[in-house]
């Protein structure tokens, strides 16, 4: 059976969405009005938390920055642009499959190195609005803002990365690619958040024992 590491992919400012639909979670919140004396003091405060998740070294695949972060979700934030014509833009991110233990793909639980050799690739799962054979990710219009009886409701960026099967030898301990997301010179923009979804996937199949 074919395991596979799904990485979400998001396309186009997700944070922005983020913190847009949740409410506020302010914990003190002061007028200004209120401070009428030398001394008064007002404010406003927040919770904050600091997080960091720690996973176990071991012969699990995970897919990776150019940095050894692990991808929770990758995202392509091409930031905030006016409206109309844009010009051509393009946000890259750097994949890379490997163990957690950094031992070659070929390697025992002890990290001896073996003989198997395999074939990899990266792809994009095709769920509707992924073509593989133009590369084109179909974005949506998720918010109202300028909305007419003629408003296109979605946008099209370019996903380009190494998609050929490549060969994969017991000695070699990671496979990458450089990921981008390219919005075309003259592509026409109304006001509106675009996001699109998808799965970024790496595969590893025995080619040989």
């Amino acid at each position: 059976m074919k395991k596979f590491l799904l990485v979400s992919i998001l396309a186009l400012g997700l944070g922005t969405v983020a913190m847009g639909a949740g409410g506020s979670n302010q914990q003190m919140v002061d007028s200004m009005l209120t401070a009428t004396a030398v001394g008064d003091t007002v404010g406003a405060g927040v919770p904050m938390e600091v997080r960091v998740n720690i996973v176990p070294k071991g012969p699990e695949l995970v897919i990776v920055d150019e940095n050894n972060n692990i991808y929770d979700t990758m995202v392509f934030d091409h930031g905030t642009k006016l409206a109309g014509t844009l010009n051509r833009s393009v946000v890259e991110r750097t994949a890379i499959l490997k163990r957690t233990d950094n031992h070659p793909f070929s390697a025992d639980g002890a990290g001896a190195v073996g003989t198997k050799k395999y074939t990899g690739k990266f792809e994009l799962v095709s769920n509707g609005n992924y073509n593989s054979a133009t590369n084109i990710l179909t974005l949506d219009k998720l918010s109202a803002v300028g909305d007419t009886a003629s408003t296109k409701m979605t946008m099209d960026t370019e996903l380009n990365f190494i998609k050929h099967e490549r060969e994969i030898k017991a000695t070699d301990n990671q496979m990458r690619t450089l990921v981008q997301s390219v919005i075309p010179a003259g592509t026409k923009a109304e006001p509106g958040m675009y996001i699109g979804t998808n799965t970024f996937k790496a595969s590893l199949k025995v080619k040989s024992l």
